[in-house]
């Protein structure tokens, strides 16, 4: 092989993969910008945010479409990075230029990357398997794969006497995306260098059985949570109207207490079971 085909090759993978990295960047921005305009309808309607039922079906959107999202990301350009990646290595194999050996291995390093980054983004879009297995370690595995992703340290903690599963299917679903979402903004937003997620019980005067909270802590950038609004691009007001919303579907309450000092808190609040 000449080394003008070589060139000529490398530079048709580099195409490639400048093109799977557009259609990734593509479908996101398009499944964020459907959700704003999801939100902005919920606000202009203040008085259907309150039916359980309209939230019901926003919430069922939102998880079609990231169930969606997740599976064509795997179908096509998960696939497709496989692809190359296999092609790239069986031409750096034949490749005897040294300067095109040295672009292959850059470009094949980006490639995985690129698939390390895409594999993060299916596992935070797919529907968690929550089906017999305990939630104490589906929240845990949860905590193991924020740091996996993110290299910032999240500690588990849940009261021995505290058990998880008489909750349902559907309410553990939403208590484990609020959960998640709020690892997200931390990863995000808060350049912490520790994170903790704490549940414990704690006595309820308006329920007979007491409460379950469930708080998210890290000690990054917070901002003054009693004059200042957190973040407010398209991507954590959508995360933030969503956790509101599974709160209130859990017949529960969700504050978030941050300051400069200290960093931030998102507290769930949810009866006991």
């Amino acid at each position: 092989m000449t080394g003008t085909n070589l060139q000529t090759l490398t530079a048709a993978l580099s195409l490639y993969t400048s093109f799977f990295i557009f259609l990734v960047v593509v479908t996101f921005a398009a499944f964020i910008i459907l959700m704003v305009i999801l939100i902005h309808d919920i606000k202009s309607r203040k008085k259907l945010k309150d039916n359980r039922q309209f939230i019901e079906e926003t919430i069922g959107v939102q998880e079609e479409e990231r169930r969606r999202i997740s599976q064509e990301l795997h179908d096509t350009v998960s696939q497709n990075i496989k692809a190359l990646l296999l092609s790239q290595k069986e031409l750096k194999d034949r490749c005897t230029d040294t300067n095109l050996l040295s672009e292959l291995e850059k470009i094949i390093s980006l490639e995985k990357k690129n698939q390390k980054e895409l594999r993060a983004i299916i596992q935070n879009l797919a529907v968690p398997a929550l089906a017999n297995i305990p939630f104490k370690t589906v929240i845990n595995d949860l905590c193991e794969q924020f740091y996996d992703q993110s290299k910032i340290p999240c500690k588990f903690f849940v009261a021995p006497d505290l058990s998880l599963d008489t909750f349902t299917t559907e309410q553990k679903h939403h208590i484990l995306r609020i959960i998640q979402e709020a690892l997200n903004n931390v990863r995000t937003h808060a350049k912490a260098e520790e994170t903790s997620v704490v549940i414990r019980r704690i006595s309820g005067q308006q329920k007979a059985g007491g409460l379950i909270r469930i708080m998210i802590f890290d000690d990054g950038e917070g901002f003054d949570s009693e004059n200042q609004l957190p973040p407010t691009d398209a991507s954590s007001h959508f995360g933030i109207s969503g956790m509101e919303m599974r709160a209130k579907l859990l017949d529960g309450t969700l504050t978030v207490n941050s300051s400069p000092d200290t960093g931030t808190e998102v507290r769930l609040e949810i009866p006991l079971q």
